[in-house]
């Protein structure tokens, strides 16, 4: 009888100290490398996006040159342009500027649209099927990072945008849905926003060519510690 009970106490124990400290390792281990990994994730992401918008800017002034007309406002694009006489990719008005505020939402019979689609039928950039909808992946470009791209001319009006932050050009507007930019719009955080600004520009969001909308930074600083503020950001491009 006793035998039988010590037997079944020997059964019955549960893991030692030392087992229990190699599980706990175990898991910080695979915790540390799912957060890296997310980490790595986001940090492609940043890096994939900076391209695209470095890619648009350099199409843009390719474009320029070849054509000698500004993307979404050449006047005979129609006649000029491969599949570009209907909307989203249609003649713009010759006025060397796209008129439409910089965070503005367009339509896909304006410049808007024009400028991205008439870049993609001069087979400048790629990414969206150039349908006549006006979203992102449609019409307009999708974002690496999530949403997607408009334009904007800061002398036409800024909506969101600091006015007196924007010099008289072209911006490119990372945002997260195709309509007029608010304050919870955004798509990227604070920290991202940041990164893409160092990476471009300055990385003072409200001098040079990288911009934000003023509730993602207080004085030229990102508010880099509030995870769960998304941004809105206007970049500058040639012309």
């Amino acid at each position: 009888m006793n035998t039988r009970i010590h037997e079944s106490v020997r059964d019955e124990k549960g893991f030692t100290l030392v087992e229990l400290a190699i599980v706990m390792v175990i898991i910080g281990l695979l915790i540390g490398g799912i957060l890296k990994g997310q980490e790595m994730i986001a940090n492609a992401q940043v890096t994939a996006t900076v391209a695209q918008i470095k890619g648009i800017d350099a199409a843009t002034s390719t474009f320029r040159d070849q054509y000698d007309a500004f993307p979404g406002d050449m006047r005979n694009a129609s006649t000029r342009l491969i599949d570009c006489a209907t909307d989203p990719c249609n003649d713009g008005d010759g006025d060397s500027r796209i008129n439409i505020n910089v965070g503005a939402a367009g339509d896909v019979d304006d410049e808007g649209a024009f400028f991205f689609n008439q870049l993609k039928a001069a087979e400048l950039i790629s990414g969206f099927d150039g349908s006549a909808v006006y979203n992102f992946g449609a019409a307009l470009p999708s974002a690496s990072m999530g949403g997607g791209y408009m334009i904007g001319h800061a002398v036409t009006g800024t909506t969101l945008f600091t006015a007196g932050l924007l010099r008289p050009s072209h911006y490119l507007v990372l945002t997260g849905a195709a309509i007029d930019v608010t304050t919870t719009s955004g798509i990227a955080t604070a920290s991202q926003a940041s990164r893409i600004d160092r990476k471009i520009d300055d990385g003072n969001s409200q001098t040079g060519s990288v911009v934000s909308q003023t509730a993602c930074e207080n004085g030229g600083v990102y508010d880099e510690i509030d995870v769960d503020l998304l941004c809105n950001i206007a970049i500058r491009i040639q012309g």
